[in-house]
């Protein structure tokens, strides 16, 4: 067995991650060498229902503290996790720089993108995911830099590189329900030379945190990014709501056109690079040579980014592997697609829009959908009495109670005869599994995932 194939082997067994490294810029300077004050910063987990006790907090030789908190479940199982942080000095300034978080801004506010550069600390968290459930390790991790670092100007993802809010990093740790699987990793797009080939290289950075291997898809032309992104976040969130799923050769059902439903394959990135399913072949005279494209051997040469755990996305056509362009127009940009989550993932969805609705509530009733300057939209989920099909399905808010809301359904269902676009229905709140605000006034779309945009405005307003 190849190396390669050693390192999928340990990633199944669950022996191979990445470390979860979040960096924060500090506004007000901390003491470091200072354990009691420490720990008193760290008690602020304590205001959290899912930690039930700090059980150390030590100052070790080298400046790292060491936090061990112990979580308790309904079901009487208990996780003890370990988070490693360290407080320095600001050594490099423009690595906080306002241009630094070019391409890669998530979600700053820009008074805190124009501040960050002068933080004169950052506190910097590291730990590994508890691999059975990693998105409460991912909770803690974020609850437990809030509570070091204070108040902060902005937030590195330091594997994904993506720069967060400071404001957001508070949102979260006063947050239940864990942010989306999107918010941990990143998609990079790498563009190819013509711009007009079919040659775009798109691939993750961030799932191996979870335990996961990475995704990626080779050869995608332009129009087909959006759609393949939409691809890529369905699959992560099939793999990890069940780990096993990459690991069998089984094909994952993840979307659903007007033509029928749409399967995908993975496959290692080392086999799929000697695969003939990528690769162009030029005819000589004398001999067949393959051409060269984004993401092949030579792009990864003496690279150990791009080395890691990896897998291409093809498609899966009656049992076989093909290449995605045999789904151009299944995938086609003007084409309805539904693509398919788990039901663990509209339960998370569900249960942080409803967290997150009072926030929306209040903004509704501030801002009433007159006009085109606050739009509110809403994932209901509803359900055929003739046919006993689930769909959730965006509706836009005319009006809202506390039980109740009037809306007009904005697409054809697929499996609810007696609904119909362009509708206006009334349906319950409790129902709703997400939901967002379009705004002219803040020009921001905000979701549960960025709430901390809409509470900031309504405390501020």
């Amino acid at each position: 067995m190849t190396d390669h194939l050693d390192t999928y082997q340990q990633l199944k067994q669950g022996d191979y991650q990445d470390a979860s490294v979040y960096m924060a810029s500090v506004k007000q300077r901390i003491e470091r060498q200072d354990a009691a004050a420490l720990r008193q910063r760290v008690e602020k987990v304590l205001l959290r229902e899912d930690v039930a006790e700090i059980v150390t907090v030590t100052v070790a030789e080298d400046g790292y503290i060491d936090v061990v908190l112990r979580t308790e479940y309904e079901d009487g199982d208990e996780l003890v996790s370990l988070f490693r942080l360290h407080i320095a000095d600001n050594q490099d300034p423009e690595a906080w720089a306002y241009d630094a978080a070019e391409y890669r801004n998530r979600n700053l506010l820009e008074d805190e993108r124009l501040e960050m550069q002068q933080a004169a600390q950052t506190v910097e968290c590291i730990t590994y995911f508890d691999l059975d459930d990693p998105q409460i390790s991912w909770m803690l991790q974020l609850a437990v830099l809030d509570a070091v670092a204070g108040e902060c100007y902005a937030v590195q993802d330091m594997v994904s590189g993506q720069f967060f809010s400071g404001t957001w990093l508070a949102e979260m740790a006063q947050t239940h329900t864990p942010p989306s699987l999107e918010m941990a990793y990143v998609i990079h797009v790498v563009t190819p030379e013509n711009d007009h080939a079919d040659d775009f290289w798109m691939h993750t950075h961030g799932l191996l945190k979870f335990g996961m291997p990475e995704l990626e898809i080779l050869r995608a032309r332009r129009e087909q990014l959006e759609n393949f992104q939409n691809l890529i976040n369905s699959v992560s969130q099939m793999m990890l709501d069940d780990n096993d799923i990459w690991q069998t050769d089984e094909a994952i059902t993840c979307a659903q056109s007007e033509q029928g439903m749409v399967s995908m394959r993975l496959m290692p990135w080392q086999s799929a690079l000697r695969s003939d399913l990528l690769a162009p072949v030029k005819k000589g005279l004398f001999k067949r040579s393959i051409e060269r494209f984004n993401g092949d051997l030579g792009e990864r040469a003496d690279d150990d980014v791009h080395s890691k755990p990896s897998l291409v996305v093809f498609g899966d056509n009656d049992g076989q592997m093909v290449p995605l362009s045999a789904f151009d127009q299944a995938l086609a940009a003007d084409q309805h697609l539904m693509f398919m989550l788990p039901n663990a993932e509209s339960e998370r969805m569900h249960w942080l829009a409803q967290e997150k609705l009072p926030l929306l509530a209040s903004c509704l009733k501030r801002h009433p959908p007159i006009d085109d300057a606050w739009t509110y939209i809403m994932k209901i989920c509803c359900e055929s009495e003739h046919t006993g099909a689930v769909e959730h399905m965006w509706f836009k808010v005319a009006h809202m109670t506390d039980t109740e809301l009037e809306a007009e359904l904005l697409n054809e269902p697929f499996n609810i005869p007696e609904m119909h676009q362009g509708t206006v229905y009334v349906l319950p709140v409790s129902e709703v599994t997400d939901w967002c605000i379009y705004s002219e006034p803040l020009q921001k779309r905000i979701t549960p995932d960025d709430a901390f945009h809409l509470r900031r405005y309504l405390n501020a307003a």
